[in-house]
């Protein structure tokens, strides 16, 4: 979907899916060659007014529980105070004051959902792009002001804004805007600590918030778009944001952002950790190769103990998460996908693993079936401009139902073991189901008609993998016959599948890399070899250096 980039890394899935579909031999119906110059479609020019307050301060409490909770780097009194300033003077108020006030109230508007219909925000007569394009007016004239705390804020702003659009200009953008961001906020020293610097508490905090914000967009722009980062973790000694008195919530915003009003930056935190999980997944597991398959200045052996390192920590963060007291809420959910989102990127088809074992497959079926049960939950409260309002989130939902068909695919295609010679079927009919139900409506939700070839992709994966009826019938590579329809499945929601915890989840590639060879020649001596010339030159670069230990 990242395909109008310059540069799509493999962690965007470019590996993944390849793979996937020369494996069942499918081919995206669009031309190939083509760029994505046709998804390119930029919101028309438009402005909007200011709203009625009761409706400014309702979309500023919504924006407090949906943005400021992930993104905390404005002062909530300063917030306060301008708001008030326009209505009260807005002759009197400054260029960045208006964009404050207008990228706020674009902000607020676009998380607006089925919730907030008896708040006044649902009376509100502009849209999110409206407030977008008047908030861009007034950034242009101050924008070119020296790179100063504000300015790294103003264009963080901006990008929280692009994270969440339907645009696919503006995600093709984010990357350069997050690095831009990376590189302002490490010239002004905001990823130092340093007591002599002589700033207040309060001075110390927000710039130990603008660089969490900054770190946390740019490793998730990185892991979205398979990237490199732009700093390595150690280099990084800024303090993590504590709880100031500047957080405090008036009535109104404590009871439309319960979860920041109890937990403060907490959530931000657990955030940041696995944020710093996912840029060591694209540093250890996604890294360059050459035509040969080879990696330089690492083995398969210490990849593969950094993959149980990381999975290790993947788990524990997991544990952390239930035991902080945010279920049930939205947060919760979300923090849950993000977390699955990670479990995929680790375990799927990747530069280094182009051929999971059963054990890897097992932990992405877990990964996929969680994260849609969680969007199901999300959607069935909130709305489905809350799980596919956005390309990012239409990306998202597209790639774990890709890992569900995979996962399913690859469980006939093995050789199955010995609790497996059992009846077999499929684990994710209804999960895939679910996943093309939010697809579609997704779609329709962001009117993005242009988007459609996406369902089309992923319908037409979804009747090649179903339409096997039997598994002795084929080869795993054989061509399979394309069924007009997919099986017709309700989604029936489930927290994730269970596993063998002996057999498939306890489980570590450092100790089993024979093991791991065993399967990965199991399934290409069913038909694999050939298929794709990347996936030959990392079997034989592996082969190569098994047999040199």
């Amino acid at each position: 979907m990242y395909s109008g980039s310059k540069y799509v890394g493999s962690a965007a899935g470019s590996t993944f899916a390849r793979i996937f579909f020369k494996q069942l031999n499918l081919v995206p119906s669009w031309d190939t060659g083509q760029q994505g110059g046709s998804l390119d479609m930029c919101p028309s020019e438009r402005s909007a007014a200011l709203p009625p307050q009761p409706v400014a301060r309702s979309l500023l409490a919504i924006y407090i529980a949906r943005v400021h909770i992930w993104w905390p780097f404005l002062q909530l009194p300063y917030l306060r105070r301008v708001f008030q300033h326009i209505y009260q003077e807005p002759r009197q108020c400054a260029e960045h004051e208006k964009f404050v006030v207008f990228i706020v109230l674009a902000l607020g508007s676009c998380h607006v959902t089925l919730k907030d219909k008896d708040s006044p925000a649902a009376l509100d007569l502009n849209d999110s792009g409206s407030y977008f394009q008047t908030a861009l007016r007034f950034f242009n004239n101050f924008h070119d002001h020296p790179r100063d705390l504000f300015g790294m804020q103003a264009v963080l702003l901006l990008a929280v804004w692009m994270l969440d659009s339907s645009c696919s200009s503006h995600n093709n953008d984010l990357w350069q805007l997050s690095r831009y961001i990376m590189s302002c906020a490490i010239e002004a020293g905001l990823h130092r600590h340093n007591t002599d610097w002589g700033f207040t508490a309060e001075e110390l905090e927000v710039r130990n918030r603008t660089w969490w914000c900054a770190y946390n967009l740019e490793r998730q722009v990185a892991t979205i778009t398979g990237r490199v980062l732009s700093i390595r973790d150690h280099a990084i000694h800024a303090l993590l944001p504590v709880a100031s008195s500047f957080d405090g919530l008036n009535p109104l915003e404590g009871s439309i952002a319960p979860i920041f009003h109890k937990h403060n930056v907490q959530p931000l935190s657990h955030m940041i950790s696995l944020r710093r999980i996912g840029g060591r997944i694209l540093e250890s597991i996604y890294i360059a190769r050459g035509p040969d398959g080879t990696a330089m200045d690492t083995t398969f052996q210490q990849i593969c103990a950094t993959s149980d390192q990381i999975r290790r920590d993947l788990e524990t963060w997991e544990q952390q998460l239930e035991g902080m007291a945010l279920k049930p809420s939205r947060e919760y959910s979300e923090m849950k996908v993000e977390y699955c989102l990670l479990q995929l990127l680790l375990h799927r088809p990747s530069p280094t693993f182009m051929v999971p074992s059963r054990q890897m497959a097992s932990y992405c079926s877990r990964a996929a079936s969680t994260a849609i049960h969680q969007w199901s939950k999300i959607d069935a409260d909130y709305g489905i401009s809350a799980v596919c309002g956005c390309f990012r989130q239409l990306h998202d939902i597209l790639l774990v139902g890709l890992a569900a068909l995979y996962c399913d695919w690859q469980s006939m295609a093995l050789p199955q073991t010995r609790s497996e010679d059992a009846q077999r079927g499929y684990r994710h009919t209804s999960d895939t189901s679910a996943c093309l139900d939010l697809i579609e409506r997704g779609i329709s939700h962001m009117k993005a008609s242009h988007l459609t070839r996406y369902r089309d992709l992923f319908q037409a994966v979804r009747n090649k993998v179903y339409s096997r009826t039997s598994v002795t019938e084929t080869s795993p590579m054989e061509s399979i016959h394309v069924g007009s329809t997919a099986p017709p499945e309700a989604y029936t929601a489930s927290e994730g599948l269970n596993f063998d915890v002996n057999d498939e989840m306890v489980y570590s590639m450092g100790d089993g890399v024979e093991a791991y060879m065993n399967q990965v020649n199991e399934f290409l001596d069913g038909g694999g070899f050939d298929v794709d010339e990347a996936l030959n030159a990392w079997y034989d670069a592996l082969m190569e250096e098994m047999q040199g230990n």
